[in-house]
């Protein structure tokens, strides 16, 4: 075999899309994505009490 053939101990860059991009492949799916709500600990205590 080639020495060039070998693997690299290089780690992999981790492949990360532009989000504007992301939002447009997501609309040709029909898919959007969720919008983000800061809410207060209360709240969320209060969504989910049993």
């Amino acid at each position: 075999m080639d020495k060039n053939l070998k693997h690299s101990n290089k780690p992999t860059e981790k492949f990360t899309p532009d989000l504007k991009n992301f939002e447009t492949s997501l609309s040709y799916e029909g898919m959007e994505l969720k919008a983000h709500k800061s809410r207060s600990i209360k709240d969320l205590k209060q969504q989910y009490a049993r």
